[in-house]
């Protein structure tokens, strides 16, 4: 039987790849919630292939499961008139030309919503020291789609403004980095200490559609009037590597403890590769085979689990998240690198196409909760999260707005056999509402620079899972 366990979970890590393509979170940062409370370093369960695969060791028997989050997001942005951003050759002083302030300020939004899996599996072999356990998932990724400004539609002055005014950070995107892996724990019973590591296999795909001009600015005409807003768009993908190494240790038979380490995708900067597409009107910039450069953080995490009383058990946990790693995003002539100076311009050696900065900072979230089982076989949790954004102020813009988090978590497990169980809980994310008043987009030069995006953010999220299960 064992044998036959690794390729069933192969082939469920396949499937989760598959299904996974549109999926993910909108924000397009770090997703975590797989498992709701269940998912933590220190509960050994399927969701410890990613969470921390030294918590397999506080596993028993074999646990087959497949997690589906659906996520509900609302995001409104309010372009203000701070955030115009001409040509920089436009004469101080000349005043706007008013189908120009009406296309590039006011309101946008969206509500999407979307879903991704966590297909796992994890066994001991029949009651050995070792657990293996394989998964396919979706931890980083995103899916953003605009509604559009209905009246600017057939609008023959400045057509473009249809897509939004937020469309000079996005039109629509499709990110996702999917993530086959699998993990090996050694369990020191006498010392009840587990020791585990993973190894994942990722493959990155980025499609992004924006409004963009050559010079940087947001302006719809050219000084003859003519029609002057671009579109790019950028089609890229690529394949990484990953691990993880994690510890977990039981100092008592009512308390476990657990921590883990992550890596970057690559373990450093990523290179995705494919095309990019320039055009303005009456000038097709044609397609140009490039690569996007960037890097996303490593995770540090940490989890306790304490059982209070016979059926009640509090949980802590939380994690580190080293976004500051998250420069630029750069893309690049195949094969280039990407040189740029403090002011964002392009340095000698370098073939740019275009670079946005991010400059993004490190993160921080703590989540507090507790389990009651009413019977054995009926457990009800939930918690509280706090959770601070990777992105500063002059940094947001509407593709990866983010804020300070408020997570709010109720969910329910009940095992219906001493075999199938199912899990199903719901998170409510309160993101703080921002105003921003000093967006560094349009200050920067050359391949750098893009309009600004000041205004005013407020957003929310809603997210479903569901788990079903099988144990053996």
């Amino acid at each position: 039987m064992s044998n036959r366990l690794p390729r069933l979970a192969l082939r469920l890590s396949a499937l989760s790849i598959v299904l996974a393509a549109p999926a993910a979170h909108a924000t397009g940062f770090l997703v975590d919630q797989y498992g709701a409370d269940e998912g933590q370093p220190a509960l050994g369960n399927a969701y410890s292939v990613f969470f921390n695969p030294a918590a397999m060791a506080g596993a028993q028997g074999t646990d087959l499961m497949i997690d589906g989050m659906a996520f509900g997001r609302q995001l409104s942005f309010n372009r203000s008139s701070a955030a115009l951003s001409p040509n920089p050759a436009t004469p101080a002083g000349q005043s706007p030309d008013p189908t120009y302030v009406a296309a590039n300020t006011g309101q946008a939004q969206l509500f999407n919503v979307l879903a991704a899996p966590y297909l796992g599996m994890v066994t001991d072999f029949g009651g050995s020291h070792w657990r293996l356990g394989i998964a396919g998932y979706v931890p980083f990724g995103g899916t953003v789609s605009w509604s559009k400004n209905q009246v600017f539609q057939n609008y023959p002055g400045a057509p473009g403004a249809y897509d939004g005014a937020q469309r000079w950070a996005t039109i629509s995107t499709n990110s996702a980095s999917m993530y086959g892996t699998a993990a090996l724990a050694y369990r020191f019973e006498q010392a009840h200490l587990g020791i585990g590591a993973n190894v994942s296999v990722i493959r990155t795909t980025i499609q992004d559609t924006r409004a963009r001009n050559p010079d940087g600015s947001d302006n719809v005409l050219t000084p003859a009037n003519g029609i002057a807003e671009g579109r790019a768009t950028i089609d890229m993908s690529g394949v990484e590597v990953g691990a993880a190494l994690g510890a977990y240790w039981e100092p008592t038979s009512a308390l476990r403890l657990g921590a883990s380490y992550t890596s970057q995708p690559n373990f450093g900067t990523m290179r995705l590769s494919g095309t990019f597409h320039q055009w303005n009107q009456g000038a097709d910039g044609g397609v140009e085979k490039a690569d996007m450069l960037q890097a996303y953080p490593d995770v540090i995490r940490l989890g306790a689990a304490w059982r209070v009383a016979k059926d009640a058990e509090l949980r802590l946990d939380g994690s580190w998240q080293r976004w500051s790693q998250f420069k630029d995003q750069c893309i690049v002539l195949a094969g280039s690198s990407c040189n740029v100076d403090a002011t964002g311009a392009q340095l000698a050696g370098s073939q740019i196409v275009a670079n946005v900065p991010r400059n993004f900072q490190d993160a921080y979230k703590i989540r507090l909760g507790a389990a009651y089982w009413l019977q054995p076989q009926t457990e009800i949790f939930g918690s509280g999260a706090f959770e601070t954004s990777p992105v500063t102020s002059a940094y947001e813009d509407p593709l990866l707005f983010d804020s300070v988090r408020l997570y709010g978590t109720l969910g329910v497990r009940e095992s219906f056999t001493p075999h199938f169980y199912a899990m199903a809980a719901y998170t409510y994310v309160y993101m703080l509402p921002v105003t921003v008043t000093d967006s560094a987009f349009n200050t920067y030069k050359g391949v750098s620079r893009t309009p600004a995006e000041d205004g005013s953010y407020s957003s929310d999220l809603f997210i479903f899972d569901l788990a079903l299960g099988y144990l053996f």
